[in-house]
């Protein structure tokens, strides 16, 4: 049985995911501002309080 996720701030189980604009990407330290490296990054965010619950980049595969 799967466990319902909950807000660890105020135990909202209501998320939604977002994104930094203006083309924010995370970038591996030491390839800064190549063509072509980086990735956006996705936040799951508590529609309730606005904790952020994780973040992650949508290219994992841009680190190697």
């Amino acid at each position: 049985m799967e466990q319902e996720k909950k807000c660890p701030e105020c135990s909202c189980t209501e998320f939604a995911q977002g994104t930094f604009g203006a083309d924010s990407k995370l970038f591996p330290i030491n390839i800064i501002f190549k063509p072509g490296k980086g990735s956006e990054v996705l936040a799951e965010i508590c529609t309730k309080c606005g904790y952020i619950l994780n973040m992650r980049v949508s290219k994992p595969e841009k680190f190697k």
